[in-house]
């Protein structure tokens, strides 16, 4: 009887093996396909669209689509251009035009011989962001961060569908202090999310958004090590666009596993007037827009965060070399340094008869010159402490 249930198993394997088989599908009419990548709101522009080619998985880049022609046109009738100002990236030539709440828009591109066109779409009312906190929170398993909050609300219970990016600056300051370049010392990073958080009230019965996480900042992060502010751009969806972006996060977030999702194409409001059979990938996001900006100081944070300042390998190598010795890369501490990365900032002679030496000082670049990680001009908009 105890057989009887391994004969039962053995007798499945050649059935499982027999369904397991290599499956290629033919995605050839979908390689090099138009990527469209814009939008337009009510905030002050200029507004960019960026034109590029899908590719294969195992390329990393996206080959850009230069001489396109390209414009935003009005329901009404009116046509904004957009000019090229580096490969693929097209900006609005009328920096002063901006969205109108209620008015609405599609974007048209002619690129070779091809015409394209989104939907028409109006931008919605705007929704103020009521505020943009933090918390210090312990995710499970992990050690503790800082998690980025936000709270809005429409008392017209008429927007329900949202989305939100935003843009980082932190202020960080290398190790290594440079006589001869002190500008080198203080700098401002930047970054930029590059995809939407979204979230719906479409199942409440007021129209509130709380709690909603923006971002998460480990301790492995040097963001919040000294002082850090963010601009949070808040849209207001329709429940079209809504659907698109929640459809994309759903397919990108897949974990290649028997319960995943089947994966389906995510079709945007684009489309080819001239060949109706050739697809197009990207959407021209047309919302209702707000912004605002967080401060966030290090001595604001509770001690148990200890973020990193970013320059854990930043020691520094004193290397002498005989003044005779003319290219100092054949000293072998010299090209060893450099192969690992290490550059010379400083030099000296030193005398120590009867011999004569410069003294190198070396390091990894980043760790003296901050222009390589940022800028060291203040940003208009840059608050120091107290002010929040």
């Amino acid at each position: 009887m105890k057989l009887f249930p391994n004969l039962i198993y053995f007798a499945l394997i050649p059935f499982v093996v027999s369904c397991v088989s290599p499956y290629t599908p033919d995605i050839s009419k979908y390689e090099n396909l138009l990527v469209i990548d814009g939008e337009l709101t009510n905030l002050p522009g200029p507004y960019e669209v960026k034109l590029s080619r899908s590719f294969k998985f195992h390329e990393k880049t996206a080959d850009p689509v230069t001489g396109a022609e390209v414009k935003i046109v009005d329901k009404s009738g009116s046509e904004v251009e957009l000019r090229e100002t580096i490969d693929g990236i097209y900006s609005t030539v009328d920096t002063t035009f901006r969205g109108v709440v209620g008015h609405s828009y599609k974007l048209q591109i002619k690129a070779g011989d091809n015409l394209y066109e989104s939907e028409y779409e109006t931008i919605k009312d705007p929704v103020p962001i009521d505020q943009v906190y933090w918390e210090y929170n312990v995710p499970e398993n992990q050690r503790g961060g800082i998690q980025l909050l936000l709270d809005t609300h429409d008392p017209t219970n008429s927007s329900r569908y949202y989305a939100w990016k935003y843009d980082e600056t932190w202020k960080f300051i290398v190790p290594i202090d440079l006589v001869a370049h002190p500008d080198w010392k203080v700098c401002y990073a930047q970054s930029h999310s590059t995809n939407f958080n979204i979230a719906t009230s479409a199942r409440r019965y007021n129209d509130i958004i709380e709690r909603q996480p923006l971002c998460f900042f480990g301790e492995n992060t040097n963001r919040l090590f000294i002082r850090y502010t963010t601009l949070v751009r808040q849209y207001v969806l329709s429940e079209p666009t809504y659907k698109f972006f929640k459809d994309v996060i759903t397919v990108n977030q897949n974990q290649g596993t028997l319960f995943d999702p089947i994966p389906s194409a995510t079709v945007g409001n684009l489309r080819c007037i001239t060949h109706g059979d050739i697809p197009v990938l990207g959407y021209f996001l047309v919302a209702g827009a707000t912004e605002k900006r967080i401060f966030i100081d290090r001595k604001d944070l509770p001690e148990k965060y200890r973020p990193t300042d970013g320059f854990e390998d930043c020691g520094s190598q004193i290397v002498l070399v005989p003044i005779k010795l003319q290219d100092v890369r054949l000293n072998p501490v010299v090209d060893s340094l450099m192969k690992r990365g290490y550059e010379e900032y400083e030099r000296f002679l030193v005398v120590n008869p009867p011999d004569t030496f410069h003294q190198l000082n070396m390091a990894k670049a980043p760790c003296f010159n901050c222009l390589l990680n940022g800028v060291n001009v203040v940003p208009e908009y840059w608050r120091e402490y107290p002010h929040k």
